[in-house]
């Protein structure tokens, strides 16, 4: 079609992704002339899609694991919460200059910390991934004064607590069920339990039912991390409400218009999931 504007999702793995199908659903629902794809690339091709994007071939593209960190080097200017996270999840072109945005933080506090009813002040994370700063960023913002993170290579804990100083405790993996009993909401991160990976085994039975569990995988929506949380009496969330309320951002930034939040996206992305 004439003058239609094209997006792009990046990522390795990438099957996993429903962005297609939701931004496409919205460009429909309001009517803009836009596709969006899928694209699964290595690091090696970052730079070639980067120059589509400073041609205007690609109008934007939406980052997933594992470049949310490494694009940042081939960029030439971050915005938002990229600046306070260093991790980009959307991209764009503004007056030449390749510009690096964050919705992740945004989408994780609109579509979980808001629907939690009680008030947070302690926090656990698995994972130390390219979304994990941007969990711990919406978690500060609203009001959380201690984080422990935890994560099979302790290593990779350095460059949070340097980041976020005296809220985050870095806890070696075989010491996290000592510290976690003491959280409200207790996060996965890690890509673990997405569709094609492993699943991620966790002892619910130990903890207080009164903490909230989260897990950003949204495909499969129920993963096993999830499914043994409900069993031990957990208050859960799913990696859906993050997903598409920080696509709701990206939409809005590329766009400049706020695409609703319907019941019928739930049902469509679940149709997808459930296949």
């Amino acid at each position: 079609m004439k003058n239609r504007k094209n997006f792009l999702v990046i990522g390795n793995p990438i099957k996993h992704s429903l962005s297609p199908s939701l931004h496409n659903y919205w460009f429909q629902k309001n009517k803009i002339n836009c596709e969006y794809k899928k694209l699964k690339i290595n690091k090696s091709a970052i730079k070639k899609i980067l120059t589509e994007v400073r041609k205007k071939e690609i109008e934007g593209i939406n980052v997933t694991i594992p470049f949310k960190n490494i694009i940042i080097k081939h960029l030439d200017t971050l915005r938002g919460d990229a600046l306070k996270t260093s991790s980009v999840n959307t991209v764009y072109l503004y007056k030449k200059k390749l510009v690096g945005d964050n919705t992740d933080v945004y989408g994780f506090s609109s579509g979980v910390i808001k629907k939690i009813s009680n008030r947070i002040k302690t926090a656990g994370i698995i994972g130390a991934g390219g979304v994990t700063s941007s969990i711990i960023l919406a978690l500060i913002q609203k009001g959380v004064k201690k984080i422990y993170i935890t994560n099979r290579t302790f290593s990779k804990l350095k460059i949070f607590k340097k980041k976020f100083k005296k809220i985050v405790h870095p806890v070696k993996w075989d010491d996290r069920y000592k510290l976690f009993g003491d959280v409200e909401i207790l996060i996965n991160v890690t890509s673990l339990g997405m569709l094609g990976q492993k699943d991620l085994k966790f002892d619910f039975s130990i903890f207080h039912k009164k903490i909230n569990v989260v897990d950003i995988v949204y495909n499969p929506e129920n993963t096993r991390f999830l499914k043994d949380a409900r069993k031990n009496g957990h208050k859960t969330f799913t990696g859906l409400e993050m997903f598409i309320y920080q696509a709701q951002k990206a939409f809005y930034i590329w766009n400049r218009k706020k695409p609703k939040i319907t019941k019928d996206i739930y049902n469509k992305l679940r149709k997808k999931i459930n296949g």
